[in-house]
């Protein structure tokens, strides 16, 4: 019961933050730019979001503030993560660099932005004090809690809901999706292509902003100035899911009960802590082994990767 009840907790946490990863990466390819700087993103949006509580139980004097004080953070974090992916939009649709450099040097400049906001507001440690309860409703089965909803749940529920409607059943979707196709064609129908990469980026930077916030509520203490990678593996989940938000959520909800159970099932069955390494890579084996099959049937963007030049036709 105890290992089901650990699982289950855990694959809620990892279902949110694999599952805005991949949708990330999919609104900045959407509008053609190849965002490897996910992880980056959600490191800024974990750092900033561990910044506030900081700051929140200093001011008001308490080390545990309600939970309710998780939303602003939460909002905090993704516009903090928002205008770092401006940096990646500046140099890719200003000044039309290679999207992949541009990602990996993003990546580079977050951990050494957290590293250095680690020792401001780390408190001689490099451990800012985690001063809010995460937002959610439980009911008690013995000495165990089981999640019934929270706030991380329901705010990546809303991205979901809020990102199909918005790319499938708008305009500003269908747009979305003909410049990732052919900006130049989008461009002739009178589209500014600019304003919508602009867009993507800053949308992209968001959401991996709320996936950051939620690695730093979840694992506060593990925080040293990356988030272990996640956001790569959100890379790989969005290319599984061929760029389609549906597709994208299951393969995160796949990924996300491999993690709960490598992580949850070592600590309950001893028999099984020898091999827990082996359980661990085993999403990174399965991503690999699914990319080569699909890798002929790929949807990817046809423009994705490519620098816009209006001047260009």
């Amino acid at each position: 019961m105890a290992l089901a009840i650990n699982t289950y907790s855990s694959l809620l946490i990892f279902f949110c933050i694999f599952t805005l990863g991949g949708i990330s990466g999919m609104f900045s390819e959407k509008v053609g730019i190849v965002n490897i700087g996910i992880n980056g993103m959600m490191v800024i949006g974990t750092a900033t979001y561990l910044v506030f509580t900081d700051v929140l139980s200093k001011v008001t004097g308490q080390y545990v503030s309600s939970g309710w004080w998780q939303i602003p953070a939460t909002l905090f974090a993704s516009l903090c993560a928002a205008a770092f992916a401006l940096l990646h939009g500046f140099v890719t649709i200003k000044l039309k660099s290679d999207h992949t450099v541009s990602g990996f040097a993003l990546n580079l400049l977050a951990f050494g932005i957290a590293i250095i906001l680690l020792d401001f507001f780390g408190n001689g440690n490099k451990k800012p004090v985690m001063g809010i309860v995460e937002l959610k409703y439980a009911v008690e089965v013995g000495s165990q809690s089981i999640e019934i909803i929270s706030w991380k749940v329901a705010i990546t529920i809303l991205i979901i809901a809020l990102g199909a409607f918005a790319l499938y059943k708008t305009k500003w979707g269908l747009r979305c999706r003909a410049i990732g196709e052919n900006p130049q064609a989008a461009d002739v129908a009178g589209i500014n292509v600019y304003k919508y990469k602009w867009e993507g980026i800053i949308i992209s930077g968001a959401i991996a902003g709320v996936a950051g916030s939620i690695f730093a509520q979840s694992f506060p203490a593990s925080f040293f100035g990356d988030v272990r990678g996640y956001g790569y593996l959100a890379l790989s989940i969005m290319i599984m899911g061929q760029w389609n938000i549906f597709i994208i959520t299951g393969v995160s909800f796949v990924f996300s009960f491999l993690y709960a159970l490598s992580s949850s099932s070592g600590a309950f069955i001893p028999s099984l802590v020898p091999y827990s390494p082996l359980l661990e890579i085993t999403p990174y084996l399965l991503s690999l082994v699914v990319i080569m099959i699909m890798s002929k049937r790929s949807h990817a963007p046809a423009a994705s990767g490519i620098a816009y030049d209006k001047s260009i036709r």
